[in-house]
């Protein structure tokens, strides 16, 4: 094991440490160890695997921070694999001296505008534990081609960028679990530009990042304009945020190739909220979001755009009564097809943010399936139609807050649509009735008004 300090390193948080903890990284074991101590860096410390072979960087349980004065990542890690992850593309050097890089056990705070917590470019297994990031621009940062990243048990805080920042790059196989991302004002999890298969995102709790005063904000994003990211789930996290500008939770963003570059998704068993939007899909295919408690979406509770092949089912949707703030939460889908809307509970209590002409609206699409749900205290219109063909409504109970009497209907199809099915729902009464469906649009039948 090399201490850090044996090779000069004075953990002071006033000397610059820099040259000594680079001297121990070149002639040192491999095994770095940071005994309890600020140590104070001003330029990034490179690490090119295959110079410097297997590596380990430990913090002693989180006693040791190191402190980054400088531009740049406090660590950058280096690998030389270019190729794909099957056994066979892996060389000899890269098992050799590559494999498994592993930081664990240490803070890093940035003391630079532009000061960056981890980069890790063409590695091989780079594995994050216990790590604590903060006051940083990114807290990790991953670019190049990456294989097999597992970033696990950290707290990415409080950083002015993206807290883990997927920049352009090819990988297959990313974890990112038991984390805490929170306060990173340019995103929590961010994607841009990149080839991706298989990514993990579990049981992590990723809150607030967002910036008030930017065009736009997001949790969890998807930028799949240019590139690709496909495979994968958002399970089991604790997704929160505060109402902000074009917000979302969660956001998806395809490119010109119709519904292909961002899906094949599974969001599931979260809890999402507080956020102008709570899932915002657009230009993606083959999402399943089930399961979720979804709540306070200040504008949408699920905001699908030119997407296809998607899943929204057995989700409650809902409100925080101890967050104060209007909760829209409403459904929309525009210009989709091929969606199933199943056993949903979607209920309004607070007052809508703005005009709110359906709590479901279904605006130019086709092949859309709305069964077994409950549209609770519904908006103007419980269930809205326009300009779509091969829709069913059935076997649900819709119905408006009592006395509300700004509620139309609980179901309108305009004479846009057709072929439209309203079958056996409970409908509630409004200014204009129960089920406003012209003749020529499709066929309505064994509904009750409640």
């Amino acid at each position: 094991m090399s201490d850090v300090k044996l090779f000069g390193a004075k953990g002071d948080g006033q000397t610059d440490d820099t040259a000594a903890i680079s001297h121990a990284i070149q002639r040192g074991d491999g095994v770095l160890s940071f005994p309890r101590g600020d140590y104070l860096i001003s330029r990034p410390l490179y690490i090119p695997l295959d110079l410097h072979g297997r590596l380990s960087i430990d913090g002693h349980g989180g006693t040791a921070r190191i402190l980054m004065t400088g531009a740049g990542p406090a660590l950058h890690l280096i690998g030389t694999h270019r190729r794909n992850a099957l056994p066979a593309n892996i060389a000899d050097a890269v098992w050799d001296k590559q494999r498994l890089p592993t930081v664990q056990n240490i803070e890093i705070v940035g003391k630079h505008p532009e000061a960056d917590g981890i980069r890790i470019d063409g590695v091989m297994q780079p594995t994050l534990h216990g790590v604590l990031i903060r006051r940083c621009r990114h807290g990790v940062h991953l670019l190049g081609n990456d294989r097999n990243v597992l970033i696990a048990n950290c707290h990415i805080y409080d950083n002015s960028g993206v807290g883990v920042f997927l920049d352009r790059l090819n990988l297959h196989q990313i974890n990112v679990t038991g984390c805490h991302i929170s306060y990173g004002k340019q995103g929590g999890i961010k994607v841009v530009g990149c080839e991706i298969r298989n990514f993990q995102i579990t049981g992590n709790d990723i809150e607030y990042n967002h910036d008030e005063k930017a065009e736009t904000s997001a949790d969890i994003l998807f930028d799949c304009r240019e590139g690709t990211v496909r495979e994968g789930v958002i399970t089991g996290n604790n997704i929160q945020a505060k109402t902000t500008p074009k917000g979302a939770n969660v956001r998806f963003v395809g490119g010109g190739n119709r519904n292909s570059d961002v899906g094949l998704f599974a969001i599931t068993g979260n809890l999402i909220g507080s956020q102008q939007t709570t899932i915002h899909l657009q230009q993606a295919r083959g999402v399943s979001i089930t399961g979720n408690s979804l709540y306070n979406g200040a504008h949408h509770s699920i905001w699908c755009e030119d997407s296809e092949h998607i899943v929204i089912g057995s989700n409650s949707i809902d409100h925080n009564p101890q967050y104060a703030g209007a909760s829209t939460d409403r459904i929309l889908l525009r210009r989709c097809t091929n969606v199933v809307l199943t056993g949903n509970i979607q209920e309004h209590i607070r007052p809508a943010d703005g005009a709110d002409e359906a709590s479901v609206e279904i605006d130019g699409c086709v092949e859309v399936s709305l069964t077994g749900g409950h549209i609770v205290g519904s908006r103007r219109r419980g269930v809205w139609v326009r300009g779509s063909s091969v829709v069913r409504v059935a076997d649900c109970t819709i119905r408006s807050q009592p006395g509300d009497k700004s509620f139309r209907a609980a179901i309108e199809v305009d004479e846009k649509s057709s072929r439209v099915m309203v079958l056996h729902n409970f409908a509630g009464k409004g200014s204009a009735g129960d089920v406003l469906l012209p003749k020529e649009a499709g066929v309505s039948a064994g509904n009750l008004e409640v």
